[in-house]
């Protein structure tokens, strides 16, 4: 009728249909191609041509000089033109340039997904310290020391932590390293004016209980033994380090620390650490974090010295007035509980606490350098 396109029919975006090239009673060819067909009309032509149905590779290279303009720059010599490999190159750019897209796209997504998680992980860090503040005996700019309040296992059980999420002491940034061995070093001097020695725990999995990158941030367990039986602890830790785990594994079964697990295992590995005052340790690579032991070095310390456990509660308290009497040093409660999933001790009891650790560590408290 009277539209601008007269005697032109719209041109149809659908895919055009199957060709029937055979004859389905004879089963003989009738058609090559699907302009065979004489009732094909001018529209579907045109829309295949507009597709590119029908082009020769002369009739592509020609696409892509043109697409190329000024920057095309033809064979050196007539001899060349039959060599010359320049739509293949043009092709090849085109789909480098597609790659790159892509690449830049993937990029851009984990970059985003790596700002959520570490917003998430500062997040959960900032609760953590929240829920923790009563707990708190010395606060660093990096690290605080605060007592233990699930299942202690001794009135001197304390957890040094940092402020901020940091996944592990071996991938701590120096500044964190450096106030946590500060704080260790406190703990190890006023711990010996007791007659007791330090032992200190650290355990290190990538993965939580879904399989999903782990939220837990580094925790360095202190737990003071009675220095007359601290001296078989070593023998202890690394009988048990070997005989733990998997049969085979690609890793040594055990590594000789020095007292600091910095720089002996790489970044990146589960791991359990344990380090006797400082002064030696041992540490092991977790390979296997569905067979691991969550509990390992706890129940190693209660089985070395399950001779204290009928002492539970203590005859005397270990921080008390030097030289005080510390066989009273461990208490344990709820053995066979997970850790996560054992109750806190109930608040007042842990404020009173508190408070106590906090004048008997007061004069070895470096953090009052700061102020």
């Amino acid at each position: 009728g009277g539209s601008e396109s007269d005697g032109e029919e719209a041109l149809s975006t659908r895919r055009p249909k199957r060709v029937q090239r055979f004859d389905k009673g004879s089963g003989e060819r009738t058609k090559y191609f699907r302009d065979d067909d004489a009732g094909a009309s001018l529209s579907s032509l045109y829309e295949e041509a507009r597709r590119g149905a029908g082009k020769t590779i002369d009739d592509h290279y020609a696409d892509n000089v043109a697409r190329a303009g000024r920057k095309y720059k033809g064979p050196a010599s007539a001899d060349d033109e039959y060599d010359n490999d320049g739509g293949v190159e043009m092709h090849e750019s085109r789909l480098s340039r597609k790659s790159d897209a892509k690449r830049k796209q993937a990029e851009a997504s984990q970059q985003a997904a790596a700002e959520r998680r570490q917003g998430a992980l500062e997040q959960s860090a900032e609760k953590r310290f929240n829920e923790r503040k009563h707990l708190v005996v010395a606060l660093g700019e990096h690290v605080y020391l605060r007592l233990q309040d699930k299942a202690p296992i001794g009135l001197g059980h304390c957890v040094i932590e940092p402020i901020e999420h940091v996944p592990s002491h071996v991938e701590a940034a120096e500044e964190v390293a450096t106030e946590a061995r500060n704080f260790q070093k406190c703990l190890v001097r006023m711990f010996a004016a007791r007659g007791a020695q330090l032992v200190f725990l650290e355990q290190h999995l990538r993965l939580g209980s879904a399989g999903l990158p782990s939220r837990d941030t580094m925790a360095i367990e202190c737990i003071p033994l009675p220095a007359r039986d601290a001296a078989a602890a070593p023998g202890y830790f690394k009988k048990a380090i070997l005989e733990c785990d998997e049969e085979w594994s690609q890793h040594k079964k055990i590594y000789d620390t020095g007292g600091c697990v910095r720089g002996t295992v790489p970044a990146g590995f589960s791991y359990f650490a344990v380090s006797f005052a400082l002064q030696a340790g041992y540490a092991h690579v977790v390979e296997d974090e569905a067979e691991w032991n969550t509990d390992f070095g706890r129940e190693t310390v209660l089985g070395a010295h399950h001779v204290w456990t009928s002492l539970a509660r203590g005859v005397s308290h270990p921080l008390g007035d030097p030289p005080s009497q510390v066989e009273g040093l461990i208490e344990f409660d709820g053995a066979g509980i997970p850790l996560k999933r054992r109750p806190p001790l109930p608040f007042e009891e842990m404020r009173s606490r508190v408070v106590d650790f906090g004048k008997a560590f007061e004069p070895y408290d470096w953090t009052q350098q700061l102020s």
